[in-house]
C-alpha cells in the first residue's frame, strides 16, 4: 500500500510538471507569433557588451538581432514541447504504477515514446547552438586563428535514448511472458 502512495505523490508531482509546461509552452508560443508579427519590443532596445582585451574580443554596442532571439525563443518552444511529451509518458507510467498494474502495453508503449523523444532531442540539441554560434561568429574579433562552427548531436542524450529504447524493448519482452502466464492460469 506503501508502495502505490508513493506512486501516486509522484504521478501528481509529474502532472503539476505537466501542466506547468504546458502553461509556459503556451506563454512562449504567443510570444513567437507576437514576435513574427511586430518585433519592435526588440527592435527599440540596444545593449552594451565588451568582454576582453587578451586572445580574443568582443564588442557589442548595437541593437540585438531580432532572428536571434527567434531562434531562442522557438528552441525553447520545442524543448517545452519535446518535455511536455516526455512528461504525458511518466504520467502513464506513474498511474498504472500507483494502480499497482506494471506489465501492461500502455507502459511499454510509454517507455518507447521517451526513448524516442530522447533520441529527438539528442538530434534537435545542438541545432539551436548551431545557429545561434552562427549569428554570433562574426561579431567575435580573434587575433590568432578562425572560428570554426559546428554542429554535433548531444551524446549523453543518444546514450539514454539508445538505453531507453532497450529497456522498451526488455518490456515489451515481460509483458508478453506475463500475459500469456496469465493465460496459462
Amino acid at each position: 500500500m506503501k508502495r502505490t502512495n508513493g506512486y501516486r505523490i509522484l504521478f501528481y508531482l509529474v502532472n503539476t510538471l505537466f501542466w506547468i509546461n504546458i502553461v509556459t509552452a503556451g506563454i512562449m508560443g504567443m510570444m513567437v507569433i507576437y514576435l513574427q508579427f511586430d518585433d519592435s519590443i526588440l527592435q527599440n532596445s540596444s545593449f552594451n557588451l565588451s568582454l576582453g582585451k587578451g586572445l580574443f574580443d568582443v564588442s557589442l554596442n548595437e541593437t540585438p538581432d531580432t532572428t536571434l532571439v527567434q531562434i531562442w525563443i522557438v528552441a525553447l518552444l520545442i524543448s517545452c514541447f519535446l518535455s511536455i511529451a516526455m512528461l504525458w509518458n511518466f504520467k502513464v507510467l506513474f498511474k498504472n504504477a500507483a494502480k499497482g498494474i506494471i506489465f501492461v502495453s500502455s507502459n511499454t508503449k510509454a517507455i518507447f515514446a521517451t526513448g524516442i523523444i530522447f533520441l529527438i532531442g539528442s538530434f534537435a540539441a545542438g541545432i539551436p547552438k548551431f545557429f545561434i554560434a552562427a549569428k554570433l561568429a562574426p561579431l567575435l574579433n580573434l587575433k590568432h586563428g578562425t572560428i570554426t562552427i559546428s554542429y554535433s548531436i548531444d551524446g549523453i542524450l543518444f546514450i539514454a535514448a539508445v538505453f531507453i529504447l532497450l529497456l522498451g524493448a526488455f518490456f515489451k519482452k515481460a509483458v508478453a511472458i506475463a500475459q500469456e502466464s496469465e493465460l496459462t492460469i
